[in-house]
């Protein structure tokens, strides 16, 4: 027993020989960590993975606009075909029974002559407006219009498509009755045979007063 002692005086225990237990690392203990005997868990593993959400719907697409030229409105007509509503050959003011008489009867023969036949709507009424204006200014009391009877002659402006029968016809009493030009006539008479028959109108103007 001696010897065993004197022999074992001089030997180097080994590291960790004599630690309790609960001294010795786990795996989980940071001096395992450190040794590279055992990582760290993941807390993502052992999770089932959501999927994505489902991306939102897009925006449903403005409402498209559709951009037109801006310009004059166009002059109005009328929407159905009757006979126009002209002056009877009577006595009124500004017309003496004489001159309506002979307007009757073709004796009254025009002063000036306007001739929309073949026109477009546009471009008669912006005739129209001129020539009553400028025959007026000029003194002229009796001038004739032409509107043609109407057919299917194409107009100028678009020799493709055909004119409406009767428009202008139907139209030039209608423009004549509207401001600026109603207070600047008498009246409006179908022509004499001589001078148009239904192709035409007799427009008596009034005087310039002053």
């Amino acid at each position: 027993m001696g010897l065993w002692r004197a022999a074992m005086r001089d030997a180097t225990p080994l590291e960790g020989r004599d630690r309790a237990p609960g001294d010795l690392p786990t795996e989980t203990s940071p001096a395992a960590m450190a040794a590279g005997k055992v990582r760290p868990a993941d807390p993502s593993e052992g999770r089932s993975e959501a999927p994505p959400p489902d991306p939102a719907p897009l925006p449903a697409p403005p409402p498209r606009t559709v951009l037109r030229p801006v310009g004059r409105p166009r002059p109005q007509t009328t929407a159905t075909f009757h006979p126009p509503a002209l002056d009877t050959f009577d006595p009124a003011a500004g017309l003496d029974r004489r001159t309506a008489d002979r307007l009757k009867r073709g004796r009254r023969p025009p002063e000036a002559r306007l001739d929309l036949h073949g026109m477009t709507a546009d471009r008669a009424h912006a005739s129209l407006s001129s020539f009553i204006r400028s025959t007026r200014a000029q003194g002229l009391r009796c001038v004739l219009v032409v509107t043609g009877k109407g057919g299917r002659k194409p107009v100028e402006d678009a020799p493709f498509m055909p004119e409406r029968t009767g428009v202008l016809r139907h139209a030039v009493p209608l423009w004549l009755g509207q401001a600026p030009l109603a207070h600047m006539i008498v009246g409006i008479y179908p022509a004499h045979r001589s001078h148009g028959g239904e192709g035409a109108l007799y427009v008596y103007l009034r005087k310039i007063r002053g």
